[in-house]
């Protein structure tokens, strides 16, 4: 059975760029371990790994957020994926939790995900570099 798990954030009015930037002082990178970045690069919400410089990068990203269209880049550490966020028109920040996902250490039969650990990863360092968060939540379906 497959399982979905994301983390909704809705900020007040706040750049990808700014965003990335956050997220690149706590350690993230937009780079695999090739040096590939992973990130739509259609309106049909295709992905592409793309062996762009960080400038690139940026105007690829920055020039989709102009035009009203989704963002979405893979966010890696240590060059190991840890998740893909989508970023819409209506500055919601979507944190997909089910790649890699970080689950909490029970003794029983499921394995819950670890919403802390996201909360802290995603959701604090943006208010501490102060964002406006309007609200955030999370889900998880089997």
């Amino acid at each position: 059975m497959s399982l979905d798990a994301n983390l909704n954030i809705h900020l007040g009015e706040y750049q990808i760029m700014d965003i990335v930037g956050v997220y690149l002082k706590r350690g993230l990178s937009v780079f695999d371990s090739d040096g590939r970045a992973y990130i739509i690069t259609s309106d049909d919400y295709d992905w592409e790994h793309l062996p762009v410089t960080f400038d690139e990068f940026s105007n690829i990203i920055t020039e989709r957020e102009r035009s009203g269209l989704t963002v979405g880049i893979m966010l890696y550490e240590n060059g190991e994926p840890v998740t893909d966020l989508l970023k819409t028109t209506h500055n919601k920040l979507s944190v997909a939790c089910d790649l890699n996902r970080r689950t909490l250490d029970m003794n029983v039969r499921r394995r819950y995900t670890d919403v802390s650990w996201y909360i802290e990863k995603f959701v604090a360092p943006l208010e501490s570099d102060r964002a406006v968060i309007e609200w955030f939540e999370f889900w998880e379906s089997r």
